[in-house]
């Protein structure tokens, strides 16, 4: 759900008002459920659904609607205009436009009949943010001058409290939107001059500040608003002022300074009711991260931001299901009403009855000739999202390569890395005895230790470069594919991918266990390919011999060695030239039959749910067809599998 700013003033205002906060929910509906007067009991419907407004917002519709009919039954039209005034902020929260604009103005419309002066103003403002959640920044400016000029030219008041800083606040808010940051400093400083309590406020000066480019000062409203939040308890302002702060600084080239503060929004209490704005931070960090040269840590925080991004994608699917859901029922019960006045129509007119029935009759088709042009509409939006959720998949299936690949290389670099540790730590000890030497004079010993230590750094420096070694040979096949084929040792690309499969499995599961046979032909030489692409086929095809091999174990504990076979050789193919040889076998279970056509189909997977996309093969098949080969596979059912690769030298 998008972060509402009048929400969140609201809610800080209110806080001091005497709307009822939800520790006191529990007390409203025990006073609800004894309340014997119609009018108590509308005002105790409308203050429960207005603390579910701005946490849950299905609930406070569900109060607010039984208040609302409640209100209509009785004639209390201030009743039914608050009950109105909070449906229409709820469904603005849940997205849902059209039902909010129309309870919206209806509220107005009774407002307005009321002649309250602070029923309007409350009424401009909820249709001003409305448009404005919508990107209809022309009404929302109409509307929200409305508001402001009535605020200013009479001390209107809610439930004590002044509107007129809330109405400027708003005013702000879109202007700042539509990037007129002029008017938006205006309206927002007038604001301040009024209320200083609002931790929204200094958070959206400082993004004016900010956008306007005078970074010190959009610290300093930041930094002001962060101990209101705190004491308001406002979670999702203090995400948002630690994401604004870390663009700040990142902008200003202290790079520590923003990873910090991204840092304390990620962690921030209440960030998870907050997806938008943890988002907002799991991408800042990876940006940072991979700037950085951390690969890493930047893996891991774009893991969190596709994480993320899928849960609100879902999330936005079932509450347009929901809205339509709404929107349906709420049309329903104007079908139901206008037949119940038809019929009363038909009873006292006769003749204008049955004219009635065929405006109805066409109203009806016409009505279907919509429904049909909307669910055209509907079918292709949900190819256009399938075609996103495949992209996505796809990106998916790479990002777990990468992560077996990771889990490879920390394999690799532990024992360098062990080395230099406990040499470290031996030349710390050294140091100290050598320091206690030379306080005594003992010039001979000291210059032993000088010389063990001497070693010690020869060692820590040899196994650091192992190290650096290693990293840089990764960083070389996992660096962005550029598409150019380059000149590779397709035996050291094959073993080294396959030692990194091996042990990366091997970091997750620590039973897991094979036995491992190479024979590379010393005489291919280089061939020309693009070895990020090639280390991807090879990598799946290893994880999937190792996956083979390791469910034939569970059900043959006895008498069987799970074995995978790589080898490499040169041939000669059919039509001339000479071509390279790339076997992966496994004496797995092997592939039935049945389903052998379909392996190399995208999203066909023989693994459970939730082990496999389907997309490794068929992004295999396509890497290989790219290169100018072929790849194929020979298989029989309970004694394993082996996959072909055949490449031509260039």
């Amino acid at each position: 759900m998008k972060k509402l700013f009048f929400i969140l003033l609201l809610f800080s205002c209110f806080k001091q008002t005497s709307i009822a906060q939800p520790g006191d929910r529990k007390v409203l509906k025990q006073q609800l459920s004894t309340a014997k007067d119609d009018t108590t009991k509308i005002n105790l419907l409308w203050n429960i659904a207005f603390t579910y407004a701005f946490v849950h917002q299905d609930t406070a519709i569900i109060y607010a609607n039984k208040g609302l009919e409640l209100a209509k039954k009785t004639g209390y039209k201030v009743g039914e205009a608050n009950c109105l005034n909070t449906l229409g902020m709820s469904l603005t929260g849940l997205g849902n436009y059209p039902a909010a604009l129309q309870y919206s103005f209806d509220f107005l419309s009774i407002s307005e009949t009321l002649r309250d002066t602070s029923l309007i103003v409350r009424a401009y403002e909820l249709l001003a943010i409305c448009y404005r959640e919508q990107e209809d920044y022309t009404e929302a400016l109409k509307y929200s001058h409305k508001a402001e000029a009535l605020s200013r030219n009479a001390h209107v008041t809610l439930l004590g409290f002044n509107m007129r800083p809330f109405t400027l606040g708003t005013l702000s808010s879109i202007y700042e939107r539509i990037n007129r940051l002029d008017s938006a400093l205006y309206y927002g400083q007038e604001s301040y001059k009024l209320e200083k309590g609002w931790s929204g406020l200094y958070l959206k000066l400082g993004t004016i500040y900010f956008k306007l480019g005078q970074k010190d000062t959009a610290l300093y409203y930041y930094r002001k608003g962060i101990p209101l939040a705190e004491k308001s308890l406002i979670y999702i302002d203090l995400v948002d002022i630690y994401n604004k702060m870390s663009e700040v600084f990142e902008s200003a080239g202290n790079k520590d300074s923003s990873v910090y503060y991204a840092k304390k929004s990620i962690v921030q209490q209440g960030v998870l009711t907050y997806p938008e704005g943890r988002l907002r931070a799991a991408t800042q960090l990876a940006n940072l991260y991979e700037s950085q040269g951390l690969k890493d840590s930047a893996i891991k925080y774009l893991k969190l931001s596709a994480d993320l991004r899928g849960k609100m994608f879902d999330r936005e699917k079932t509450r347009e299901a929901q809205a339509l859901a709404f929107n349906d029922k709420l049309h329903q019960q104007e079908l139901s009403i206008q037949k119940g006045k038809e019929q009363n129509r038909i009873k006292m007119y006769g003749l204008l009855g049955i004219a009635i029935v065929f405006l109805v009759i066409a109203f009806i088709l016409w009505r279907n000739n919509k429904v049909k042009q909307r669910a055209n509409i509907k079918i292709e939006k949900a190819y256009t999202a399938l075609k996103s959720t495949q992209s996505q998949l796809i990106q998916s299936e790479k990002m777990a390569s990468l992560g077996e690949l990771t889990a490879g290389i920390a394999h690799e670099i532990q024992n360098p890395l062990n080395f230099v540790n406990n040499f470290s730590e031996v030349n710390k000890e050294l140091v100290d005895e050598l320091k206690s030497e030379l306080s005594t004079g003992n010039m001979q010993l000291a210059n032993e230790i000088a010389d063990d230590i001497k070693d010690n750094s020869e060692k820590i420096n040899h196994h650091g470069k192992r190290a650096d070694a290693i990293v840089k040979g990764m960083l070389q096949h996992s660096r962005t594919n550029s598409g150019q084929k380059e000149p590779t040792d397709i035996n050291a690309l094959a073993d080294e991918y396959l030692r990194l499969a091996y042990h990366g499995l091997r970091a997750k599961d620590k039973n897991f266990n094979a036995e491992i046979k190479t024979d590379f032909d010393p005489a291919i030489g280089r061939i020309g390919i693009v070895p990020q692409d090639i280390g991807r086929v090879l990598l799946n095809l290893y994880n999937n011999a190792f996956y083979a091999v390791t469910e034939k174990k569970k059900l043959q504990s006895d008498n069987y060695e799970p074995t995978v076979v790589v080898s490499t050789q040169t041939v000669k193919p059919p039509l001339g030239g000479l071509g390279v040889l790339i076997s992966v076998k496994d004496n797995g279970n092997g592939i039935p039959q049945k389903v052998l056509d379909k392996i190399f189909q995208p999203f066909f997977t023989t693994k459970p749910t939730g082990q496999g996309t389907g997309l490794g093969l068929s992004l295999a098949y396509d890497i290989i067809k790219a290169h100018g080969g072929e790849i194929k596979v020979e298989t029989r059912e309970g004694e394993g599998s082996e996959f072909i690769i055949q490449l031509p030298v260039v």
